[in-house]
C-alpha cells in the first residue's frame, strides 16, 4: 500500500510539471510573440492590468487552494459540503475581487484601460471553478489537471497566433484571459464528471464556510501581503515613471524570470499529501523536507547560473530591440528564484504544521522592505529600482523563514541541503 502511495506521488509529481512545463513553453514562444506584436506600451497596458488583477484575487481565491486539499483528505467523507462551500465563497469573493478591479482602476485610468482591466477580470470568476482541481489534488490524481492544462494551453496558444496573424487589437488579447479560465472550467468539469463525481452533489453550508475562513484567516493575509507586493511594482512604475513602454519593459522580463516559479509549486502541490500523511512521524518527514529543501536550492542555483551566462542573449533575442531594457532588469529579477524556491515548500511545511502565523510574519516583513524599496529606488534607479527591491527583500525573508520557527531543526535542514547527495536520494525514491 506504501509502495503505491509513493509512486502516485512520483506519478503526480511527472503529470504536474509536464503541465507547468506546457504552461511555460507556451509562454515563452506565444507570449513573446504576443509581447513583439503589441509592443512596450499596449503590453505595459495588459501587464498593468494583471497587477491589479493580482492584488484583488486574494478576494476570489481567499488562500483556500491547500486548506481545502487538506480538508479533503482528512475529511474525505465531507467532500461534497468541502467543495460546495469552497465554490461559494470563490464565486462570491469573485464578484467583490471583479468590481474592485473596476473601481481602482476607474479612479486612476482612463476609460480605455479600465476596460481592458474589466475583460481580464472576468477570467477569476471562472477560476473559481478550480475547486474541482483540489478534489484530482486530494486523490493525488495531477494526471488529469496537467491534460486539461494542455488542452487549454494548446487551443489557447493557437487562438492568440491567429489573433498576431489577423492583426486583432487590444481587447481581443484581454478577453483570451477570461476564455481561457472558461475552457479549462469546462475541462475539469468534464474530467470530474468522468469519473462519478457530480456538482449538483454539491452543498454549501454555512459552519463549513465559517470553519473553512477561520482557518484560512492568517492564509487570507498572507496572501494578501504578498500579492500586494508582488504586484504592485507595475502598479508603481506607472505611476512614478508615467510610461506604459517602462512598465511593458519590465513585465515582459519579469514573466520569463517568474517563469520558473512553476517548478516549485509543481512539486510541493504534488507532494503536499505526502507531507500531511508523515505528520505523524517526525523523522521521515524531517528526511523528506530536506531532500525537498535540497531539490529547490540546486534547482534554483542551476536556473540562476544558466540566467547570468545566456540572459542578455535570450532576452534580447526573444523580444527584439523593441525592449532594450529588459535584459538587465531579468538578470537581476532572477536572483529571487532561491528564496521563492525555499520559501514554496517552507510555506508548506508551515500549512501541515498549522503554524500559518510564521507565514504572515514573513510576508508581512517582505512587503515592508519591498514596497519601501520600491518607493525608494524606483524614483532614482526605474524599473532596475524595482527589480533590485524584489532581490532585497527576497533574501531578507530567506533569513527571516531560516531563524523564525524551529530555527536550530531549520539551520540544519538548510545546511543538509547543501549536500547534492540529497540529490541521488531523490533519484533512487523516485526510481524505486
Amino acid at each position: 500500500m506504501a509502495e503505491t502511495q509513493k509512486n502516485n506521488y512520483v506519478s503526480n509529481s511527472m503529470w504536474i510539471l509536464l503541465e507547468k512545463s506546457a504552461r511555460i513553453i507556451s509562454g515563452l514562444l506565444v507570449g513573446v510573440l504576443v509581447a513583439r506584436f503589441l509592443g512596450t506600451t499596449q503590453f505595459g497596458t495588459i501587464y498593468y492590468g494583471l497587477t491589479i488583477i493580482g492584488i484583488m484575487a486574494i478576494f476570489s481565491t481567499l488562500g483556500l487552494d491547500s486548506l481545502v486539499v487538506r480538508e479533503l483528505i482528512t475529511r474525505s467523507k465531507d467532500e461534497n459540503k468541502i467543495l460546495g462551500t469552497a465554490l461559494g465563497l470563490r464565486l462570491g469573493g469573485s464578484i467583490v475581487a471583479i468590481l474592485g478591479s473596476i473601481i481602482y482602476s476607474l479612479l486612476r485610468d482612463p476609460a480605455s484601460t479600465t476596460f481592458i482591466v474589466f475583460l481580464l477580470s472576468l477570467s477569476m470568476l471562472f477560476q473559481s471553478f478550480n475547486v474541482i482541481d483540489f478534489y484530482f489534488q486530494s486523490q493525488v490524481k495531477g494526471k488529469y489537471t496537467a491534460i486539461n492544462q494542455v488542452i487549454t494551453l494548446f487551443i489557447s496558444a493557437l487562438i492568440k497566433l491567429l489573433l498576431i496573424y489577423f492583426e486583432a487589437p487590444l481587447v481581443y488579447f484581454a478577453a483570451m484571459a477570461a476564455f481561457e479560465a472558461m475552457l479549462s472550467a469546462f475541462i475539469q468539469w468534464r474530467f470530474y464528471k468522468k469519473f462519478g463525481g457530480h456538482i449538483s452533489h454539491w452543498k454549501f453550508s454555512l459552519p463549513e464556510s465559517k470553519h473553512l475562513v477561520y482557518l484560512t484567516l492568517p492564509i487570507i493575509l498572507s496572501s494578501f501581503i504578498q500579492m500586494l507586493y508582488t504586484n504592485a511594482d507595475g502598479i508603481l512604475i506607472a505611476r512614478f515613471l508615467r510610461d506604459m513602454g517602462l512598465v511593458g519593459q519590465y513585465g515582459a522580463a519579469v514573466r520569463i524570470s517568474q517563469a520558473s516559479y512553476f517548478i516549485p509549486v509543481a512539486i510541493c502541490a504534488a507532494v503536499f499529501p505526502g507531507i500531511i500523511n508523515n505528520r505523524n512521524n517526525a523523522a521521515l518527514q524531517e528526511t523528506r523536507l530536506t531532500q525537498l529543501y535540497s531539490l529547490m536550492l540546486w534547482g534554483a542555483l542551476f536556473i540562476i547560473a544558466g540566467a547570468m551566462l545566456t540572459g542578455d542573449w535570450v532576452i534580447g533575442n526573444l523580444y527584439g530591440p523593441k525592449y532594450p531594457l529588459a535584459p538587465e532588469v531579468f538578470k537581476l529579477h532572477v536572483w529571487s528564484i532561491l528564496p521563492v524556491f525555499w520559501g514554496t515548500a517552507w510555506g508548506m511545511w508551515m500549512l501541515a504544521e498549522q503554524k500559518q502565523k510564521y507565514v504572515v510574519g514573513m510576508q508581512v516583513l517582505n512587503a515592508i522592505i519591498i514596497l519601501g524599496s520600491e518607493l525608494v529606488l524606483i524614483p532614482r534607479l526605474g524599473i532596475l529600482g524595482a527589480a533590485w527591491a524584489v532581490i532585497v527583500g527576497s533574501y531578507i525573508a530567506l533569513l527571516y523563514m531560516v531563524l523564525s520557527y524551529k530555527p536550530l531543526a531549520t539551520l540544519r535542514m538548510f545546511y543538509s541541503a547543501l549536500n547534492p547527495k540529497n540529490l541521488i536520494a531523490i533519484f533512487h525514491y523516485s526510481r524505486s
